[in-house]
């Protein structure tokens, strides 16, 4: 309720928009005989079901008016919801075989597969709308994850050639985005090659930790700082540890007129890093662009421990041509002694 000047001295009042929402999530499972090393396999869908209700509701104009009489873009009015939405949810689940000769602990479980789908949403008020229909959701996408690997693919899709939630709209899904990104390490492949079975049946030495990579925090300069930060790597003893990293992104857009071409960009990222000697480490990063089939930048940096001594070599090319080429040897007891070399050339516009 309010009252001042412009009531009126009288007191005005409003209501309240109640809103109701009622979900259900219900779990089915589906089991299947095991292959190889796995036992059973166990797929499991969830669907999530919502609805959302609500009656229209309009604020009296005088109490508006009251409120703040220079207002004229107050929204008076709330159209109702009916709106119902649903999404989906699967995994597929794997359980390992135990030790031989171990039948007390729990055998192991991995993720095989998970599918995670985006909700699409109906409003049933808004299709009682003439030139309307209840469809609200114009994109949906799809998270794909999986233990085997440490990757995440996501895929999205446009559902409609035209304005969503008009009936001059059409359902015709266009594939708009596909992005994915894995890395890979000795310690994923021993992953894989233990799940596979083939894995060594003798004693295993303990792997070498996955270490940051410190050793290249001194001597590369700027670039090498901006190329950690984008990535990072590691090195390890005698050669054996290394990283790779792979990311891919697809982008286009729909166009109105069917037949014609859609824009779009597809790039593919590669960044590796290993030290094929206990005192060598070796950094890679490269982008390439498949519209222009073309590789966008490169970045090659090598670094060598001298006893006392560290140097380090680093070359780069940009996406516009320019190329820059520098070598660092510095005293790792006292950096001020150092020598310094650049060069850098600049591609003709």
């Amino acid at each position: 309720m309010l009252r001042n000047q412009f009531s009126g001295g009288e007191f005005i009042q409003q209501g309240k928009r109640l809103a109701f929402n009622a979900s259900m999530s219900p779990t089915f499972f589906g089991f299947f005989p095991g292959v190889g090393p796995l036992t059973r396999i166990r797929h499991s869908i969830s669907p999530q079901l919502s609805y959302q209700y609500a009656r229209a509701a309009k604020v009296p104009e005088a109490y508006i008016r009251a409120l703040d009489p220079t207002d004229t873009a107050f929204n008076v009015r709330s159209d109702p919801q009916q709106t119902i939405t649903l999404s989906l949810s699967q995994n597929f689940e794997a359980k390992l075989k135990s030790p031989p000769g171990d039948t007390t602990s729990e055998p192991p479980k991995i993720r095989l597969l998970a599918i995670n789908t985006s909700g699409i949403s109906y409003n049933f008020e808004q299709a009682k709308i003439l030139g309307r229909t209840g469809w609200q959701t114009s994109t949906i996408s799809n998270t794909i994850t999986s233990d085997l690997l440490p990757f995440q693919l996501s895929i999205s899709h446009d559902l409609w050639r035209g304005r969503v939630g008009t009936d001059t709209a059409k359902f015709d899904p266009f594939l708009t985005s596909v992005s994915t990104g894995f890395t890979i390490t000795p310690a994923t492949l021993r992953g894989i090659g233990g799940l596979l079975g083939f894995a060594s049946r003798g004693t295993q030495p303990p792997p070498a930790a996955d270490t940051a990579g410190a050793a290249l925090g001194q001597g590369m300069g700027a670039r090498s700082d901006q190329f950690r930060r984008q990535g990072g790597g590691f090195s390890g003893p005698g050669g054996r540890a290394f990283s790779l990293r792979m990311d891919y992104s697809s982008n286009r857009s729909r166009t109105d007129a069917p037949g014609l071409s859609t824009a779009g960009r597809q790039m593919v990222i590669l960044t590796m890093n290993f030290s094929p000697t206990a005192h060598w480490t070796a950094n890679w990063h490269s982008s390439y662009d498949f519209g222009t089939r073309q590789f966008a930048d490169h970045f090659l940096s090598f670094q060598r421990d001298l006893r006392r001594w560290r140097a380090s070599f680093v070359f780069s090319r940009s996406a516009n041509g320019n190329v820059a080429f520098s070598f660092n040897i510095a005293l790792i007891d006292q950096s001020d002694i150092k020598f310094d070399y650049d060069q850098h050339s600049f591609a003709q516009p």
